[in-house]
């Protein structure tokens, strides 16, 4: 993931301001019993979802493969511990969780490793644990798009595929929408977010 060591600053320029996910972070924050620490999967520059979850006074771990995001979020929100890793390759002995996040994370693996990563969410979680997760709406697998002007590949679902899914993997999901969102610097994206609970 090379391509957002070289996009950190312009990605949070345009990506940082969901409120969309806003709003799933402040749900999550919530649901969760205080304290309860959070991993973030693919936590880019720490803005918001570290940022709030720290200043709500969690621990949170926040992993990242770009070196270039993992800088900022480092400066942005000391208080919480970031990882430089693939999530494809965290131990299973990570540890326990309140609340696990995948904002937009996923969608940069193959259909294969999207559904691999959930399948081992369930074992970071505390029973009764929630994981958030955001998706660009898209029926795709490996897909070759240009993502401000960087040449990438993404992956996705329909919004009722990518349910299953998450109910496949061991999770009662909580709700589902498919929304639009307009980047400061566009064009508009479908999104989809999803709140999914692990049976206690």
């Amino acid at each position: 993931m090379e391509a957002f060591d070289q996009l950190a600053e312009l990605y949070q320029g345009e990506h940082s301001h969901n409120p969309h996910q806003a709003a799933l972070i402040a749900r999550i924050d919530s649901l969760v019993p205080g304290g309860a620490p959070v991993l973030d999967l693919g936590c880019g520059t720490g803005v918001p979802t570290a940022r709030v979850f720290t200043e709500s006074g969690r621990r949170v771990v926040g992993v990242d493969v770009s070196e270039g995001m993992l800088r900022l979020a480092r400066e942005q929100v000391p208080a919480a511990e970031f990882l430089h890793a693939d999530v494809r390759e965290l131990p299973d002995d990570l540890g326990r969780f309140g609340a696990v996040t995948a904002f937009f994370s996923l969608l940069m693996l193959s259909r294969a490793d999207i559904e691999t990563t959930l399948g081992r969410i369930p074992g970071w979680l505390e029973p009764g644990g929630r994981f958030g997760l955001g998706m660009v709406d898209l029926d795709a697998d490996s897909l070759p798009v240009e993502f401000l002007g960087v040449p990438v590949t993404v992956s996705g679902y329909p919004q009722d595929v990518l349910a299953e899914k998450l109910a496949g993997a061991g999770f009662e999901v909580e709700s589902i929408e498919t929304v639009d969102f307009l980047p400061a610097g566009g064009p508009p994206e479908s999104q989809i977010f999803a709140l999914a609970k692990l049976p206690s």
